[in-house]
């Protein structure tokens, strides 16, 4: 028969090896291998897909567009001067035109614009001339193009004419000219 205290002496060490067994079967891998071959990589998490986000579009109807224009031309935003014509629109390749009244006087006509694709409008108030200029756009949910300003001597009727290579909207006021 044997002894207990035999027994005792040779069962601290089994655990302290059993113990090393197991602390190697559940190692987490922080451990850097020992060798130069790669580890097993872990599996990555099923990936979930996300929704895309909503692709911005251009004001479709009357209420859209007046908000977007309030934020692109904001009533006297032009140093509280009044503006005495206002007005939005849209436009395509057919383009727009908007009538201008005689006020008399040197007025300013301040255009902003907003295209599907950031291309800019071609602006040109009739009877005046050399006023066909490119007015930038901004696009859609993104920050948009600084408004454009076009002198117009306002002694005649005219047309603001808009036109455009793609879908656009436009707002428009027209102003007294500083120091006129």
């Amino acid at each position: 028969m044997r002894s207990t205290s035999s027994a005792r002496v040779a069962f601290p060490p089994l655990l302290v090896a059993a113990a090393l067994v197991l602390a190697g079967c559940t190692s987490t891998g922080a451990a850097a291998p020992s060798d130069s071959s790669p580890s097993p990589a872990a599996p990555l998490p099923p990936s979930t897909p996300s929704a895309s986000a909503p692709e911005a579009t251009l004001p479709d109807d009357a209420t859209e567009l007046e908000q977007w224009a309030a934020t692109a031309l904001p009533e006297n935003g032009r140093g509280g001067s009044p503006a005495v014509a206002r007005g939005t629109g849209s436009v395509g390749p057919a383009g727009a035109s908007v009538d201008l009244d005689p006020v008399g006087g040197s007025w300013d006509v301040v255009v902003a614009c907003q295209s599907d694709t950031g291309a800019p409008l071609v602006v040109e108030i009739d009877g005046a001339a050399g006023t066909a200029i490119d007015v930038a756009c901004g696009t859609p949910g993104a920050t948009g193009a600084a408004p454009t300003t076009i002198r117009w001597d306002a002694t005649a009727a005219a047309a603001l004419r808009v036109d455009s290579t793609t879908d656009a909207v436009f707002a428009y006021e027209v102003h007294p000219r500083a120091g006129s």
